[in-house]
């Protein structure tokens, strides 16, 4: 599935009838786009020549002319993707008939999710999360459900390199937290929804104290997508109602990785020395 492509569907249930429109028409008719002017996509879509253009910039082009550029500079042809296969793709837990089926289908779902995510995360905002992250005093990484232990896994990593790093499960505890930042600190927020009512209330705190806010959220429309000083957009074969989080924890869990590694990099001879010490002290409890 192609960037646009994989844009879209994250975006398509919070998109207004004329935007459903263009969007319709990419999805069916792709190739046409490249045959026509703007003035008759948009009479071809029943829309306007500025609704095309700002479509194109909600998928992230300057315009219809960037959006075909990047079509063909990534060499992307028609892609016709049968129902029956994209339905199998991103199936939960329904229709398995064996163990076999389950380990392929599950292991396709999680790898997917990160090569989905790689192809839409915007380096200018990883470059800038990372450098955020470096300069801050304490890192506050939250989280409801499964993306509050991707939080933790978070706060672990951070804390192994010597960032002041914390999380809590609790909203209560996650409220006070909040309320201690200031604006040297940065508060990361992991949410695949970008809606989770916790979250939004979190990142408001930090907004009004002027704490820098990253948002781990999906591509589209939400609150935290929206309103994050740093949104770092995934995506992942999710449905809406679903027995667990499972392609969205593996994306969340890559851009922690990527900002782990971002930071260690940048002031790698430090914590390289920091690494040394923590694992010294943890190796003696190994057999």
């Amino acid at each position: 599935m192609d960037n646009y492509t994989l844009k879209i569907r994250e975006i398509y249930d919070d998109l207004n009838p004329t935007e459903l429109k263009i969007a319709d028409y990419l999805l069916e008719s792709i190739d046409d786009v490249f045959n026509l002017s703007i003035h008759e996509l948009a009479e071809k879509t029943g829309t306007s020549q500025a609704a095309w253009v700002r479509f194109c910039k909600l998928l992230g082009y300057s315009g219809l002319k960037e959006f075909k550029k990047d079509y063909i500079v990534n060499g992307l042809n028609k892609v016709k993707v049968e129902a029956n296969e994209e339905e199998q793709l991103y199936t939960d837990i329904k229709g398995y008939t064996s163990i076999e089926s389950i380990i392929e289908n599950v292991s396709l779902l999680d790898a997917k999710a990160i090569t989905d995510t790689q192809k839409i995360l915007d380096v200018k905002s990883v470059e800038q999360a990372v450098e955020t992250i470096s300069k801050a005093k304490k890192i506050l990484f939250l989280g409801a459900g499964a993306s509050g232990l991707v939080a933790q896994d978070a706060a672990y990593k951070f804390t192994r390199i010597g960032k002041y790093s914390v999380t809590a499960p609790d909203f209560h505890i996650q409220l006070t937290h909040v309320s201690l930042l200031d604006k040297d600190d940065v508060v990361v927020i992991i949410s695949y929804s970008g809606r989770t009512k916790e979250m939004i209330e979190c990142m408001e705190i930090a907004k009004e104290i002027g704490c820098p806010v990253i948002g781990i959220t999906k591509y589209g429309k939400s609150p935290i997508a929206n309103q994050a000083d740093i949104a770092l957009l995934i995506t992942a074969p999710e449905i809406e109602r679903r027995s667990g989080a499972m392609g969205s924890r593996m994306a969340q869990l890559t851009v922690i990785d990527i900002l782990f590694t971002g930071v260690a990099n940048r002031e790698y001879d430090h914590i390289e020395r920091t690494l040394n010490k923590t694992s010294q002290y943890s190796a003696n409890h190994k057999i």
